[in-house]
C-alpha cells in the first residue's frame, strides 16, 4: 500500500528542505580561503615577515629618546636545513617591501645597526634577539614613534625588506615614566 502525504505535509517538508539548503549555502559563504578566521592576526606591536621557511616574528626596536636602542625579535627556521642570518641593515626609503602585508612607513628614519654578526638558524629552531650571550644588535637613529625600513639578509632564504616600529625602552614596563607628568599611580 503506497504512503501518501497530504498536501500540507508536502509543503512543510519542502519548506524545511529549502531552509536547510539555504542555511548550508549561507554558512559556506564564510568558510572560504578569504574568511576572517583564515586571516593572519598579529596581536604584537612588532613586524612579522616570511621568506620561504625563515620567518621574522615581532621585530621591533626599543630605543631611548635620543635614538639609541636595541633590536628585538625572534627569527624562526621551519625548514629542514640550517640557514644563516647574514646581516640586518637600513634599507633605502624607496625599497619595496617584501614579506607578507607589511605597512609602509610615511617617512622611514635612516638608522645604523651595530654588533650585527652572522648567526646560525638551526632547522626547526628559533633565534632570539637580543641574544642571551654576546652583545645585542644596536640601533642608532631610530627615535620612538618612528618606523624604520630594514633589509634582513640570509645565506639561503631571500632577503626580507620591512618597516619595523621603534618603541620607548620602557614600553613593557607596567609603571608610568618619571617624565610623563601628572599624578602618581600606585
Amino acid at each position: 500500500m503506497p504512503i501518501t502525504l497530504p498536501p500540507q505535509a508536502l509543503r512543510r517538508a519542502a519548506a524545511a528542505g529549502a531552509t536547510v539548503t539555504l542555511g548550508l549555502a549561507l554558512a559556506a559563504c564564510g568558510a572560504n580561503f578569504n574568511a576572517q578566521t583564515q586571516q593572519a592576526y598579529q596581536p604584537a606591536e612588532g613586524t612579522n615577515a616570511d621568506s620561504g621557511s625563515v620567518g621574522v616574528r615581532n621585530m621591533l626596536v626599543l630605543a631611548s629618546e635620543d635614538g639609541k636602542g636595541v633590536l628585538h625579535s625572534a627569527i624562526v627556521n621551519t625548514g629542514r636545513t640550517a640557514d644563516t642570518l647574514v646581516s640586518i641593515a637600513s634599507a633605502p626609503a624607496d625599497a619595496p617591501e617584501t614579506g607578507d602585508g607589511q605597512v609602509p612607513a610615511e617617512q622611514p628614519a635612516t638608522v645604523t645597526f651595530g654588533g650585527v654578526r652572522p648567526m646560525t638558524l638551526a632547522p626547526g629552531a628559533s633565534l632570539i634577539l637580543p641574544p642571551a650571550t654576546g652583545k645585542p644588535f644596536t640601533v642608532t637613529g631610530g627615535k620612538p614613534g618612528s618606523m624604520i625600513k630594514v633589509t634582513i639578509t640570509f645565506a639561503k632564504a631571500a632577503p626580507i625588506t620591512a618597516s619595523i616600529p621603534v618603541l620607548t625602552t620602557d614600553h613593557y614596563s607596567p609603571t608610568p615614566r618619571d617624565d610623563a607628568g601628572g599624578e602618581s599611580h600606585g
